[in-house]
Formats: structure tokens, sequence, C-alpha cells
């Protein structure tokens, strides 16, 4: 039987004295917190402009500038723009993992190298950066959600109802 093996990464060395940084990057945090609702944006965007253009009359019946079904083609948009809100959420709730299963440094170095002078009973805290970094990784999650279910929602009208019959 072979031992476990961790994957998480392990928190990368500050300078001396300063605690470990969380395990997380601040650009993968961002990312998770972005992603979704940049998504949710584009989907609501593309679709407006496809179906505006899709659904003028050009000449001998023809639309003008667009696509024949835009029914189908905002559909698929919005299910890829699910899709991609599904791997921010993955990746939020990835972030959270790694950091949930550690324990944050205390603030012992940042009180130290701030020098602030308190009483020696004062309980430490976490560290700021991780107690951010786990704060930034549960945004991402809900964030992430909240865009996902918002674009499938906005994807039902568009598959249900005839979206050049709304524009006219």
């Amino acid at each position: 039987m072979c031992p476990r093996v961790s994957t998480e990464t392990p928190p990368v060395a500050g300078p001396p004295g300063a605690p470990p940084r969380p395990p997380v990057s601040k650009g993968r945090l961002w990312l998770a917190i972005a992603t979704a609702p940049a998504a949710w944006a584009l989907t609501e965007l593309v679709g407006y402009v496809m179906v505006s253009r899709s659904c003028e009359p050009g000449w001998n019946g023809l639309s003008a500038h667009g696509v024949t079904r835009p029914g189908v083609v905002l559909t698929t948009i919005a299910l890829v723009m699910a899709l991609v809100s599904l791997g921010a959420f993955l990746l939020a709730a990835g972030s959270w993992r790694a950091l949930r299963d550690r324990t944050a440094p205390n603030d012992r170095a940042l009180r130290a190298s701030s020098g602030s002078q308190l009483p020696a009973d004062t309980p430490l805290a976490p560290d700021p950066a991780w107690t951010r970094a786990s704060f930034m990784a549960f945004a991402g999650m809900f964030a992430s959600a909240l865009c996902g279910l918002g674009i499938l929602f906005w994807s039902v009208p568009s598959f249900l109802v005839n979206a050049c019959s709304q524009v006219r």
C-alpha cells in the first residue's frame, strides 16, 4: 500500500519573520471571482446584439446581419457560458478547500514587524492575508453560483419563445 501523497501546494515563504502566504495565489482568487460575472455580461451583450441583428428584415425576406435561428444560437451560447461559470465555481471551491484544510498562521509576526505594543495576554488573530483569501474564495463560489443560475435563467426564454417575436 502506497502512502497518501498530498496534492496541496505548500505555503510560500515570505521574508524572514513574516508568516507564510496562503497556498492560493491572488490571481487565482480574482479569476474565480470575476469569470462568472464576465460570462454573464458577455452572454447578455452577445444575445442582445445577435437578436437585434438577426430579427431585422433584410432584402427578399432574409435577415440582414445574423443567423436564421437566433434562439438555438442563444441557448448554445448560454450553455457554454454556464459551463464557464461552473469552471469558475470549481476553481473557487478548490481554493476554498485548500484554505479550509490548513490552519492559518497567527498574526504574531505581523504585530512584531509593525512594532505594535500589545499586552502579552492579547489573543492572537489569524493572519489577515489568510482570512482575506478565504473570503475571496467563498465570494468566488457565491458569485459563480449566482451568475451561473442567472445565465441558465436567462437562457430559458430564448429556448421557449421565438426571439424575433419579442423584438418587433
